[in-house]
């Protein structure tokens, strides 16, 4: 990444030094990167799965989804 500095007047300066070998290439893939990952937040967070919900069940709902596998039961293969 490329180096920075925080404004003089910051209420906390701090600095960091430029990455080693960072490049344009890298820097348009990390940009490519995040595009990406807001497209796919913005596919789940959208999905029309969520009008299902009432409006005050959507959290429950996402929780519930995020945490599925730590309620399944263990399976018991013989």
């Amino acid at each position: 990444m490329d180096a920075w500095e925080t404004h003089e007047n910051s209420w906390r300066p701090a600095s960091r030094p430029a990455s080693p070998d960072w490049d344009p290439e890298d820097a348009a893939e990390i940009a490519r990167l995040r595009a990406r990952e807001l497209e796919l937040a913005e596919a789940l967070v959208y999905h029309r799965y969520w009008t299902e919900f009432a409006p005050g069940d959507v959290q429950a709902a996402r929780d519930a989804l995020k945490h599925h596998r730590e309620q399944e039961p263990a399976s018991t293969a013989s």
